[in-house]
């Protein structure tokens, strides 16, 4: 997916609102937001978004000297979403059809996005989950590969969804014990995506095997993974994208079979995915 006008603004909007979040002083943030713009003007629209968002956090990062700019978000967000897993696993054990449910509760993670979203509420989110209907809905598709599949490529997302995710990849696990299952994260910090640092002492490990992409942006762009995670990528029998950041690099761009899991956050990736803004996303690609 090729980035559009607004994404400029929407990265610069966010290289603002780090500026803020991050209390820099005057003369820092006005550095921090002209090396954005500086970034900003070398890439025309033939880029996706992620790749250009990646190169203007690795110049906050450096300005800042902070590699991780959301670390203490990251790790509020992983807290606030362990609250919720034993409401969830007891919710689901009474589901008529727990896979498609626990689709639903995967979905639900994907608000907790600091790039588009700098406020979010994770708890109406919730609430209101299990009687939301997705938008696009390929879930018999999806279904009928999950059952099936002997290996799945499951990319992260935002640090806190991943424990959502847990929930969909135990499901999965429920029906077909013998699939092996891959979680792929970030290979560095950016915005608020999940890396393995992120992920100590968390049950993901006991799930599936969690792999470290070598991906810098903030959605799995195949020219920046390390040679594993595209072997996974390309050889699973099921991939399963989480979130926005992953839909905008692959969409349109990858030769293979995609189930996209995700909310839609902007009227960009509304237009791409021909949905609107703020519905769910059970989406296989064509």
């Amino acid at each position: 997916m090729n980035i559009s006008k607004e994404c400029y603004l929407c990265i610069y909007n966010q290289t603002f609102n780090i500026t803020n979040r991050l209390d820099l002083d005057e003369k820092t943030a006005a550095k921090v937001l002209q090396k954005a713009a500086f970034v900003l003007s070398k890439y025309d629209l033939s880029f996706a978004p992620p790749v250009v968002a990646s190169e203007v956090y690795e110049v906050i990062s450096k300005i800042t000297k902070k590699e991780d700019l959301y670390e203490k978000e990251k790790i509020e967000a992983i807290n606030e979403a362990l609250k919720f897993k034993p409401i969830l696993l007891s919710r689901l054990s009474k589901s008529k059809d727990k896979l498609f449910d626990a689709c639903k509760i995967a979905v639900a993670g994907n608000v907790i996005d600091l790039g588009v979203n700098q406020d979010y509420d994770l708890t109406k989110e919730i609430k209101r989950i299990f009687e939301m209907d997705f938008f696009k809905n390929d879930y018999d598709k999806f279904k009928e590969k999950a059952l099936k599949a002997k290996t799945i490529c499951y990319l992260a997302d935002n640090a806190g969804e991943n424990v959502f995710d847990e929930i969909l990849i135990k499901v999965i696990k429920e029906f077909n014990p013998d699939v092996k299952i891959f979680y792929v994260v970030r290979g560095k910090p950016v915005i608020n995506d999940v890396t393995l640092k992120d992920l100590k002492g968390l049950e993901i490990f006991e799930l599936a095997e969690v792999i470290d992409s070598g991906v810098d942006s903030p959605g799995f762009c195949l020219e920046k993974a390390n040679e594993k995670s595209k072997n996974i990528f390309y050889n699973s029998d099921l991939v399963i994208s989480k979130g926005m950041g992953n839909f905008e690099c692959l969409f349109n761009e990858i030769k293979r079979e995609v189930f996209y899991l995700f909310k839609v956050k902007c009227d960009v990736v509304a237009r791409e995915s021909n949905s609107k803004n703020g519905e769910y996303m059970l989406m296989k690609s064509k």
